[in-house]
Formats: structure tokens, sequence, C-alpha cells
């Protein structure tokens, strides 16, 4: 990108890059970190955390808040289509839960509905949730949130 003197799009382009080096390998990854953690100013989470499961085995977790001193021992897993689409990959998916509740880790599990859909309210929910295991600070609103708020209101008539 560099070498080329024009670029369409160069500064999106660089910036979806940037966010796949630090660690965001999947569309939705990438929509929770743009649209409910850094829009919302939640703490930066570490991603693409190796760990082990229950039986010694390789995995990733795709957002871990548990650098921070005191570790809060958050996970947020993404779940899209890929390697979630049948029973045994869901079963594979709430084993790694269990495990990491044994070592006092919680997990939350998100979809494309939570991320794309309500990013405002997930954003809301998950600084909530942080809090609850020792964050001390408050989430910030997005110029989507009073859009997503007005959506609300409007359902409920």
């Amino acid at each position: 990108m560099g070498a080329m003197a024009r670029l369409a799009h160069r500064t999106a382009m660089a910036a979806v890059l940037a966010d796949v080096t630090d660690g965001t390998c999947s569309v939705l990854e990438h929509a929770y970190l743009a649209r409910v953690e850094r829009a919302h100013g939640l703490p930066r989470g570490l991603r693409q955390v190796e760990s082990r499961d229950g039986r010694g085995r390789r995995m990733f977790r795709d957002v871990v808040y548990g650098g921070q001193r005191p570790p809060w021992r958050q996970i947020v897993e993404l779940d899209g289509r890929l390697g979630h689409d049948s029973a045994a990959a869901r079963d594979r998916d709430l084993e790694r839960d269990l495990d990491a509740a044994l070592g006092d880790t919680a997990t939350v599990r998100l979809g494309y509905g939570q991320v794309l859909d309500r990013p405002c309210s997930t954003a809301a929910k998950v600084a909530r949730v942080l809090q609850l295991r020792g964050w001390s600070g408050q989430p910030t609103t997005c110029p989507d949130c009073r859009s997503e708020d007005r959506k609300r209101s409007e359902r409920l008539g």
C-alpha cells in the first residue's frame, strides 16, 4: 500500500489491516472491535489469546479481558457461522466455557445480532459485566446510541 501513489479507500484499508494485525480474524470480530469495544470506550481486550482446553489441547480465545490489574477474567467469544455450525462444534464451545468457569473466568458468547444489529445495547451490557468483574470505567455513547434508543422506543410503542 505504501508503494502505491493512488489507492482508493487507503485509510479504510489501512485501518482494517491494523485490526487484523491486532488479532481480528473475521468480519464479526472486526465489527465487535469497531462497533462495540472502541465505539463505546470499553477497555481494550486481548485478541486470539492462546489457551488450553480441559484436555490440554491448544485453542484461541477471541477476546480476553484479563491482562489488567486486577485481572477481570472475562472472555468474549464471537460466534459466527464458521466453526459454530454443528451440534459437535456447539458442544465443544460449551465445554470450553465450562472449563473456563472452573478457572473462575466467565464467558459471554455473542453473535451477529448482538454485534451488528444492537452494538450499543451490547456494549452497555458488556460494560456492566466488566464492571461486575472489577472494571472501574464507564462506557461512552456513540452517535448510533441515540438511534438505537429511538428504534427501541418505537418498537415499544
